[in-house]
């Protein structure tokens, strides 16, 4: 009898232990839900901050190619 009141007891804890580690499984899913919204929104940040920064740069080496026509062509410009 003692066998099963010590296998009962030990069903039980172990019973508790998968509903505790389901528990922090499904808090942890949570979690990384989370921070993966949180990343999708930095990233789509920093991809339009880049696209900003490409088009700045291309707007300055085309002012930059005019100058350098310019300079070329002196009697083009006047």
């Amino acid at each position: 009898m003692e066998l099963i009141d010590r296998l009962e007891q030990r069903l039980e804890s172990l019973l508790e232990e998968v509903e505790s580690l389901k528990n922090e499984n499904l808090q942890l899913k949570e979690e990384v839900e989370v921070s993966l919204s949180v990343l999708e929104e930095e990233n789509r940040a920093l991809k339009e901050e880049l696209e900003q920064e490409r088009s700045t740069k291309d707007q300055v080496m085309g002012r930059i190619d005019g100058l350098l026509t310019k300079l070329t062509n002196p009697t083009d410009s006047m």
